[in-house]
């Protein structure tokens, strides 16, 4: 069979159980089968070529569907690469991980062994794995040649080999191709599978971020609040709001484009009529039970018996000698813009340039004219001077302490000179979507504190997973000689240069045992290809 018929048979192939898909899969794809806690999962993804969502969903789950972690991840090229870290307090047994692209009705699951690096592995447990499921398949292809690869290398040994890809497949290419060395257990490997995920599908495609959504309810009937104003801030140099109308149904939802890594959020809500409470609600996820396909108890795998107390010692003795795996880029991006969210300021005062005054009635009389800041039976009002008509407007102004909407002034009245970088005015009346704002205070503080906003029905404060960094394997260092060298994945490369000929540089550990190197890539038609080769180090 020559290489173009392999590509219509795999073509066909590709799909779970030998039967074509309607919608092609994310194939997803792991450093390892084998873990132990408090080590870090390498995954990669091929998504399906010129799928609308540009950022795909990974969850680590067990066998209840409750979920143990999860990360998003911006598509790029068709492709993405990341890791899980797993926590130390996590039981021994079989987990899921689950990858998904909003608005799919299908997911890709593998199956994962976790042993706990404390309790160990006992000979006698039982464990529950996936049954009655089509495992995905894969086909080998004929047209890439593995060069110079001995079948058996030292500890700490370079190793200089090449895989040659045929004209045919070169010629075929889509984006970029994915390379692996990694250990592995001979006679001991997981299943990836396809489930039905009716759970999942979702009207707004991520694109770019992750949609965050959730209800407003009034909180004395617990039915939907329709024409309430819910905004999300995230606090930033150059601040920005996001704003939501409720309709019947209370629903919201923003899509938080361009974030990386933790970010601070606000989420507060008011009743544009002024009349009534709020209690907001964010749709957050705890567990996928729709994720999890039939189990069955069985033994533990002998050659998993056998590997599982080295494995233990040796992420003990990284732990021990704090060796970092991964270097992870800058853990905070946003896209910047060029002013903020209320426009560009009338003026700018500095209130450490000047005397020390105690509070913010203070600052308000002695540093901002036509700034009218005053407690009416303690509670404290704002109002700014309309330039055009020399009126104080009858409405308040916006107020922001870092970018955040203040609605409750008690939270600014106790603010002096010391604790405030810059206050910028707006004097005149600016408009924002469907808001109006009737000048502006933006207050920014010398030192960040977002203790200032209490939680309530109508505030909620928490840190948002948003899109992983890209993340790389960080080179050993092989200065240290007298410290173990304990790494069990040797190479892993999310877009090596593409050419036919790929050049493989790597190092054996001091991991004794077998490894594999995986090539993997994908055509132009959607096909993905594969190319794997084992050898011993000893």
């Amino acid at each position: 069979m020559n290489v173009r018929n392999i590509i219509v048979f795999l073509l066909l192939t590709i799909a779970t159980g030998g039967k074509a898909q309607e919608k092609e899969l994310p194939l997803l794809f792991t450093d390892r089968d084998f873990y132990t806690s408090g080590e870090t999962i390498l995954f990669n993804i091929l998504a399906p070529v010129g799928d609308s969502s540009r950022v795909i969903k990974i969850d680590l789950i067990n066998t209840n569907g409750k979920i143990i972690a999860g990360v998003s991840k911006n598509l790029k090229k068709d492709q993405a690469s990341g890791y899980l870290y797993l926590a130390d307090s996590l039981n021994t047994g079989n987990y899921l991980l689950c990858t998904t692209l909003n608005g799919s009705e299908q997911a890709t699951v593998k199956e994962l062994f976790i042993c706990n690096r404390f309790l160990g592995l006992p000979e006698t447990s039982t464990i529950l794995q996936a049954s009655e499921i089509r495992p995905i398949r894969e086909q080998s292809l004929e047209g890439l040649v593995f060069e110079g690869l001995n079948k058996t290398y030292k500890t700490r040994e370079n190793v200089h080999a090449s895989i040659h890809l045929s004209g045919e497949i070169f010629s075929r290419l889509k984006g970029s191709m994915f390379l692996s060395v990694a250990e592995i257990i001979p006679g001991y490997s997981t299943s990836a599978f396809a489930i039905e995920n009716p759970d999942w599908k979702n009207k707004l495609v991520q694109q770019e971020g992750i949609v965050l959504m959730g209800r407003v309810k009034d909180p004395r009937t617990g039915t939907p609040f329709q024409n309430a104003c819910i905004q999300l801030s995230v606090p930033d140099s150059i601040p920005w709001l996001d704003y939501y109308i409720t309709g019947e149904d209370g629903l919201f939802s923003f899509r938080l484009d361009n974030y990386r890594g933790k970010i601070p959020v606000i989420v507060q809500g008011y009743d544009l009529n002024k009349k009534n409470l709020l209690k907001i609600e964010l749709h957050r996820r705890d567990s996928l039970p729709s994720f999890v396909p039939p189990l069955s108890t069985r033994q533990p795998p002998a050659a998993l018996l056998q590997h599982a107390s080295g494995a233990i010692e040796a992420t003990t003795l990284r732990k021990i000698y704090n060796c970092q795996e991964l270097d992870v880029e800058m853990a905070h991006s946003t896209e910047k813009h060029d002013y903020p969210f209320y426009g560009v300021p009338t003026e700018i005062i500095y209130p450490r340039l000047f005397m020390d005054l105690p509070d913010f009635t203070e600052i308000s009389r002695e540093l901002l004219p036509g700034v009218k800041f005053r407690a009416y039976n303690r509670i404290p009002t704002m109002q700014i001077l309309n330039p055009a008509t020399l009126n104080y407007f009858n409405d308040p102004p916006l107020v922001t302490v870092d970018g955040i909407p203040v609605r409750d002034l008690n939270i600014i009245k106790n603010l002096g000179s010391k604790d405030i970088e810059r206050i910028e005015i707006g004097r005149k009346e600016r408009f924002f979507g469907d808001l109006t704002f009737h000048g502006v205070v933006a207050i920014n503080l010398a030192k960040h504190d977002n203790k200032l906003f209490p939680e309530s029905g109508e505030l909620i404060k928490f840190e948002f997973d948003a899109v992983q960094p890209a993340v790389s394997l960080k080179p050993p260092q092989f200065e240290k000689k007298h410290e173990p060298d304990l790494r069990k994945v040797l190479l892993w490369e999310s877009e090596p240069k593409s050419t036919q000929t790929l050049n493989l540089e790597f190092k054996t550990s001091d991991i004794q045992g077998f490894f594999k190197i995986v090539l993997r890539g994908k055509t132009e038609d959607g096909l993905v290809f594969y190319k794997e080769q084992t050898f011993e180090v000893k």
